[in-house]
């Protein structure tokens, strides 16, 4: 995207240019020379679209993709690691080695301290519990709140935390609303591993 942008705001220029540079004027039969309101009107059209050329590639350049080739290779490099038998590298969640087929553990990512919650107030110990396992039961990781609450999570991401939300409300009728639980404010308690 951001080479089209680089090359729409090039031609862009181009145009501009070429516009500005336009001759308006024709001669006379006495030898002067006055501006032609049809050549007037064609400059004035041809800087028009030359501006908007050059500000849609602009944009294209500004907004393009982030994404580099060193930050893909440095994402793909974060989801890998070696082999413990031939030290080729392999996918972090890979079971097998696909160069020499040795069983491998998969590496966990490790649980979150911090993040984003879907919690879910209980109104006595019961329902709690009731709640505690009506999470485990989707699969999301549950966390204890202070009081009553439970939650599912921490998630990266809020909108982690909105789909938890949504598995809640739709698979055990969970009601629970977004929070974002941290060590600092003391409110949580703190998650042990």
């Amino acid at each position: 995207m951001k080479g089209f942008g680089t090359l729409a705001l090039i031609v862009g220029i181009c145009w501009l240019v070429f516009a500005l540079s336009m001759d308006v004027s024709v001669a006379t039969g006495a030898g002067g020379r006055v501006n032609n309101m049809g050549l007037m009107a064609d400059r004035q059209i041809h800087t028009i679209v030359g501006g908007m050329i050059s500000l849609a590639g602009l944009l294209m350049v500004l907004l393009g993709g982030k994404s580099s080739p060193a930050s893909v290779h440095a994402q793909a490099e974060k989801d890998t690691r070696p082999c413990p038998m031939c030290a080729e590298s392999i996918k972090s969640a890979a079971v097998k080695c696909k160069h020499c087929g040795a069983d491998v553990d998969p590496v966990t990512a490790p649980r979150l301290k911090n993040g984003w919650v879907a919690s879910t107030a209980c109104r006595d110990e019961e329902e709690q519990q009731r709640t505690i396992e009506a999470i485990a039961r989707t699969g999301l990781p549950v966390v204890s709140m202070i009081g009553l609450a439970v939650g599912a999570g921490p998630f990266e991401t809020k909108e982690e935390a909105r789909q938890a939300l949504v598995t809640m409300r739709d698979g055990p009728r969970l009601f629970s609303e977004i929070i974002y639980r941290d060590s600092v404010s003391g409110k949580y308690h703190p998650i042990t591993d």
